[in-house]
C-alpha cells in the first residue's frame, strides 16, 4: 500500500492528468490527488467484469493490472486524450515492476530467514541462492541485535540505513525485537589475528551504530563460517552468546560466541549434573548462608585477582577485615579463596548456581 502511495507521488511529478490505484473493491488506495483516498469508484464493478482490458467513462479511462491472470488492481487516469492509453499502460508497467521487485524482496527475506532457522534443504540452498543473486562461496558472520519490542522497528531502520551495500552485510527482521546482520566476512580469513580483529571490528562498528542514535541494544556475535548455507550455525551460536551473556555477564553490550569462556561449558551442561556440582561444593546449601556484605566482598576480591590490598582498598576495610570475612567464608563453605584451586573451584559453583537459578526463572531453556 505505501509502495502504491510513493509511486502515485513520483507519477504526480510526470503525469499531466490526475491518476490513481483502486482495489478490487472499488476503493482508491493511491492517487495523484490524496484527497481522493479511500474514497470508492463504483464503476469498478463493470471494469472488472469486462474482457478488455482497457475501460472507460465518460472523464476517466481504466485499466486492469493482472497478476498471473488474475486482475489485482484497476488504474485510471481522468482523461481522455490520445494519448491517455499509453501513458495509462505505461502507469500500469511501472505498478507491475515495483510490485514484483516487491515480492522478490519479500521472498528473499524469507528464504533467508528460513536458512537461517535450518529449515531449508543443504543441498538445494545453493539453487534457491542464485535465484535471489546470492553468492554462496564468500565466508559470513551472523550477528544478532536484541531490543526492547517499542525499539525493534528503530533498531532495524537504523541498520538499514548503515548497512546499504548488500555486498557488505544484509539486515533482516526476525521478530519485533530481533534484527539480524549478516555480514559477508571474506577478509577476515587470512590469519587468526585479521579474524579476530574482524569480528572485534564489524561488532563494535554496529554497537557504535546504534548507541550513538540512542538506541540500547545488545549484541550477539556468531561464528564466521565458510559458506552461506552455513549461516545457520552462525545464528544458532549468536542465539548461544545472546543466552550465555543474559544469564552471566548482565549489562554487557556486546557478546561473542568465541569469547564466553566457562559460561558456554555451563550452559550446555544438563541440570541434574549442575545439581549434582552444587550439592558437591555447597553442600546443606552453604552458598545460602553467606549474607550480602560477603558476597560482595568475594566478588571484589575475585575481581581484583585475588589481591588482598586491592581489595581492601577498593572496599574501604582494614585488611584484618577483609581476612575474618575470608576466614567466615571458610568456615561456612569449606572454601578458602586464598588458595587458588579453592577459588576456581568457588567461582565455578557460584556461576553454575547463577545458571540454575536463570532454568528455575525461566520457561526458555532451549537454544532457538
Amino acid at each position: 500500500m505505501e509502495e502504491l502511495k510513493k509511486l502515485m507521488r513520483q507519477a504526480k511529478e510526470i503525469l499531466p492528468y490526475s491518476a490513481g490505484v483502486i482495489d478490487l473493491t472499488g476503493k482508491i488506495i493511491a492517487a495523484t490527488d490524496e484527497e481522493l483516498l479511500d474514497t470508492t469508484d463504483s464503476s469498478v464493478r463493470a471494469v472488472l467484469t469486462s474482457d478488455d482490458l482497457f475501460a472507460s467513462t465518460a472523464d476517466r479511462i481504466y485499466y486492469k493490472i493482472l497478476i498471473g491472470e488474475q486482475p489485482k488492481y484497476v488504474v485510471y487516469i481522468n482523461s481522455n486524450a490520445p494519448d491517455s492509453q499509453v501513458s495509462l499502460k505505461l502507469l500500469s508497467e511501472w505498478i507491475k515492476t515495483a510490485l514484483k521487485e516487491k515480492g522478490t524482496d519479500a521472498d528473499k527475506i524469507i528464504f533467508i530467514r528460513n536458512v537461517l532457522l535450518d529449515n531449508e534443504i543443504r543441498e538445494e540452498i545453493p539453487m534457491t541462492a542464485r535465484e535471489f543473486k546470492i553468492d554462496c562461496k564468500i565466508p559470513r558472520l551472523v550477528m544478532v541485535v536484541r531490543t526492547t519490542a517499542d525499539k525493534g522497528a528503530d533498531a532495524l531502520e537504523l541498520l538499514q540505513n548503515y548497512y546499504t551495500d548488500e555486498e557488505v552485510a544484509s539486515v533482516i527482521a526476525m521478530d519485533e525485537t530481533t534484527s539480524i546482520v549478516i555480514v559477508n566476512a571474506q577478509e577476515a580469513y587470512e590469519s587468526e589475528d585479521s579474524r579476530n580483529e574482524f569480528i572485534e571490528s564489524v561488532s563494535q562498528a554496529l554497537d557504535t551504530c546504534l548507541t550513538s542514535e540512542g538506541c540500547e541494544a545488545h549484541v550477539a556475535v556468531g561464528s564466521l563460517v565458510r559458506t552461506f548455507q552455513e549461516i545457520s550455525k552462525s545464528y544458532s551460536d549468536a542465539m548461544t552468546a545472546l543466552k550465555v551473556s543474559k544469564i552471566f555477564e548482565g549489562d554487557n553490550h556486546i557478546s561473542r560466541y568465541d569469547k564466553l569462556g566457562l559460561g558456554r561449558l555451563i550452559y550446555q551442561l544438563p541440570r541434574s549434573l549442575c545439581e549434582m556440582f552444587i550439592d558437591e561444593v555447597f553442600p546443606d546449601e552453604a552458598y545460602k548462608q553467606l549474607d550480602d556484605e560477603t558476597k560482595m566482598t568475594i566478588e571484589t576480591f575475585f575481581n581484583n585477582d585475588l589481591n588482598g590490598s586491592e581489595t581492601s582498598r577498593e572496599l574501604f576495610v582494614h585488611r584484618n577485615t577483609l581476612v575474618y570475612r575470608l576466614e567466615k567464608v571458610k568456615l561456612k563453605t569449606g572454601l578458602d579463596l586464598r588458595l587458588f584451586e579453592d577459588a576456581v573451584l568457588f567461582k565455578m559453583a557460584t556461576m553454575v548456581r547463577t545458571y540454575i537459578d536463570y532454568l528455575d526463572a525461566s520457561n526458555d531453556k532451549m537454544i532457538r
